[in-house]
């Protein structure tokens, strides 16, 4: 491959209030050439006041997979510069089979250091819970001295709601109409294709891709605010998001700010709890066909519900109707991080003095996974009876079956795909 490389150009246009950046990218020798579209509304900036960090890291992951040079068309902060560089280091540390450092060279470096006034921040948002948390931290739970002033939220479609999935994004946006009134912040919308194109892979790229999304409104705010999905003491590595590499993600006057690691899941939901608005407006679901809702059943829905649970709140108003134990013993478990987080609950539950039947069919379903995690009980059927050791082991090496399923459609980048066939026929169905 020598001599050959990336190149990433923008065009933009301006139109109605709206503003249409597209990002090209193209490979000396190859005749595709894709388009990456982001189109939103930008009330304060021009195609002058947004250097071009975002597309890079946007697309950092397809360079470092490629193993290419990247010609910049345009300028890149100096701050961006440094971090994008420290940032494959911890990519090539991680996932060295996959990823090389390449050079990144723009048309230009710039500096661009002096403070917005305000000091503002936008906050990332998909009506999950951790972004619901996120928000709520900074402007109802922390004392203002110590929140950062965030001053929109911003909802990416083409992310958690597929882009030919129109009227889905609006009934989520409908459905988070209270929690946005609550703490009184406009939203801002990013439509985008750069999920979509399957350039990358998205377990890796994106927190990246989301930060490009943020860095659209460097001009008006300061900060970029992603939640945590993680707490510091379960971290995932190697991971799409982290408090180890998003700030990496930072350019010159924008910073991206990696928020809520200090709590874990179940304690968000605890400090959700206090506010029905948010509750209601809360949307975690991404198996569901109906991208606007939650199913309810699938493991995220089921997991969520258990977090609450353990909080003293039996039937958020997030989901149709109570949380049913008997659902619990079926909870898909497709990797260890998904197993950390049930052990979780468990743990809270114990350390606040929660019961319940729910809490033991968990303990059973948590035993069964991981045998010796919890050291009360036996584990069990669900019937009573005491589960065999047989059944528990055939259990055990299903899931790790599916586990390792999983992961292979995920290093050939086919899980989004075959989610996508799969939500449409269940909708047609």
């Amino acid at each position: 491959m020598a001599g050959r490389g990336l190149h990433i150009g923008i065009e933009e246009t301006e139109g109605g209030g709206m503003v249409r950046r597209t990002v090209l990218l193209s490979e000396d020798g190859a005749r595709r050439r894709h388009r990456v579209v982001y189109e939103f509304e930008d009330p304060s900036g021009t195609a002058a006041d947004r250097p071009m960090d975002g597309a890079v890291m946007a697309f950092l992951f397809h360079a470092m997979q490629r193993g290419l040079p990247v010609h910049v068309h345009g300028p890149v902060t100096r701050t961006a510069l440094y971090n994008i560089d420290t940032l494959q280091g911890v990519w090539r540390r991680w996932r060295p089979d996959r990823y090389r450092t390449v050079e990144i060279l723009p048309e230009a470096v710039i500096d661009r250091t002096a403070p917005k006034p305000g000091r503002r921040a936008i906050a990332a948002y998909s009506g999950g819970l951790d972004s619901t948390f996120t928000i709520l931290r900074h402007r109802l739970l922390l004392p203002p001295e110590r929140r950062h002033g965030v001053g929109a939220l911003l909802m990416v479609h083409g992310f958690d709601v597929a882009l030919d999935r129109p009227g889905d994004f609006e009934r989520l946006v409908e459905r988070t109409r209270s929690f946005r009134d609550l703490v009184g912040l406009d939203l801002r919308v990013v439509r985008t294709n750069s999920k979509e194109l399957h350039l990358q892979n998205w377990q890796d790229s994106h927190a990246a891709e989301l930060a490009a999304c943020l860095h659209l409104y460097g001009a008006e705010f300061e900060f970029g605010l992603i939640g945590s999905t993680k707490p510091y003491d379960a971290l995932v590595i190697p991971y799409g998001t982290t408090p180890i590499a998003d700030h990496l993600l930072s350019g010159d006057g924008f910073s991206i700010v990696h928020d809520g690691a200090a709590c874990s899941r179940t304690e968000k939901a605890a400090a959700v709890a206090a506010h029905p608005e948010a509750v209601r407006s809360l949307r975690v679901c991404w198996e569901g066909a109906e991208q606007f809702r939650n199913c309810g059943v699938c493991e995220k829905c089921m997991r969520t519900r258990m977090n609450f649970a353990a909080a003293g709140v039996a039937a958020p108003a997030c989901f149709d109707g109570p949380l049913d134990p008997a659902r619990i013993a079926g909870i898909p478990v497709r990797n260890e991080p998904q197993a950390a987080e049930l052990r979780s609950i468990v743990d809270y539950a114990r350390r606040h003095g929660v019961q319940g039947e729910w809490l033991e069919r968990l303990k059973e379903r948590v035993q069964v996974i991981h045998p010796g995690a919890i050291h009360t009980g036996t584990g069990h059927t669900g019937t009573g009876q005491p589960e065999p050791v047989p059944v528990r082991a055939m259990k055990a090496a299903s899931a790790s079956l599916r586990q390792a399923a999983g992961a292979l459609l995920d290093a050939m980048e086919l899980k989004q795909p075959l989610k996508r066939v799969r939500n449409r026929l269940r909708t047609r169905s």
